[in-house]
């Protein structure tokens, strides 16, 4: 096998089974352990879920324990200056399927806890892998589209509610994962009622999204940060449209009446997200027609919401399933 078709195998085996020497460089090897990971998944029993699979879970696990293939040991400094000693999933695969076990075994309310109890860098990751599974569930969105503020740019001076707020049920009912377009993807049908999930870093502009057609046809994504927001660009809203296309069949024609809301999920920590997220030009001295038309989409057509999840939230959501 040559260097380059070598260096792409290990690169496909660690995406799968983390970076560990011992499992990555040989292809028996590599199958075994990733079907040792398929089981440890199964093995996990409803009880481990608040121990250590919480993307922060702080419980000490032992040889005989599933987790030792999905989770490792991280450390951290506090703001306050403490060492803590934290369980990380061992690479992003493996995170993404961890969440999704934990989706399909906890309710709303206990989803959304974890997140809350995650701390420093691993809120970011929770209230990302976590935050966007719980779109998900119906109770959770009945209280969101309650929560949500509107963010307007100056010129636009009337008010309109999510199509989440006129339609409950629009919510997605599962996830479907976007692989990585390097190397071609069959293009699919887009269907309303499935969380997208990209499978790959530095997707743009969004961390995951779903289509609503009624009561007008509209593309919601779904902003997960800890962080307060800034601005986009042009060359952003390219590159998310430009994989849209390469996704779904009939992208180009079916997107042209359709509008967009962008509702962005704060953690309780995060410094509070109040203004409109203009799209800039790259560059201002040399504008395209093709730019001059994003920003033009981007102010008439897009609407910005901003969610922060809070305690006060949680305990709403578990009032709701008490009634």
């Amino acid at each position: 096998m040559s260097k380059r078709n070598t260096g792409k195998m290990v690169e496909k085996h660690m995406e799968k089974v983390g970076p560990i020497p011992r499992y990555i460089f040989d292809e028996k090897i590599y199958k075994d352990r990733l079907g040792a990971v398929d089981d440890a998944l199964l093995a996990i029993k409803p009880t481990d879920f608040g121990k250590n699979f919480t993307l922060g879970g702080e419980e000490k696990w032992y040889s005989e324990d599933p987790c030792h293939k999905l989770v490792k040991v991280v450390r951290e400094i506090t703001e306050e200056g403490a060492e803590v000693f934290l369980n990380e999933s061992i690479c992003d695969d493996i995170g993404l399927r961890i969440a999704d076990r934990l989706e399909k075994e906890m309710d709303a309310k206990d989803l959304l806890l974890l997140i809350l109890r995650s701390r420093g860098a691993l809120a970011s990751r929770a209230l990302e892998q976590l935050g966007l599974r719980v779109f998900m569930r119906g109770e959770f969105v009945s209280a969101l589209v309650e929560e949500l503020n509107e963010l307007r740019p100056p010129e636009r001076h009337e008010a309109q509610g999510s199509v989440l707020k006129v339609n409950h049920q629009g919510h997605p009912t599962r996830t479907v994962g976007l692989r990585e377009l390097q190397g071609g993807v069959t293009r699919t049908p887009m269907e309303c009622g499935v969380l997208y999930i990209p499978k790959v870093e530095k997707f743009p502009l969004v961390d995951g999204f779903f289509f609503v057609n009624s009561p007008r046809r509209t593309l919601v994504g779904l902003q997960m940060t800890t962080a307060s927001a800034h601005h986009t660009t042009t060359s952003t809203v390219r590159q998310f449209t430009e994989c849209l296309a390469a996704y779904f069949n009939g992208w180009e024609e079916s997107s042209r009446d359709m509008s967009w809301e962008i509702i962005c999920v704060q953690h309780a920590g995060s410094t509070p997200m109040n203004d409109w997220r203009r799209c800039d030009f790259v560059n201002t001295e040399n504008l395209s027609e093709d730019e001059k038309e994003i920003v033009a989409f981007w102010d008439g057509k897009v609407h910005q919401y901003q969610f922060v999840l809070t305690r006060d939230f949680v305990n709403k959501i578990g009032e709701m399933r008490a009634q």
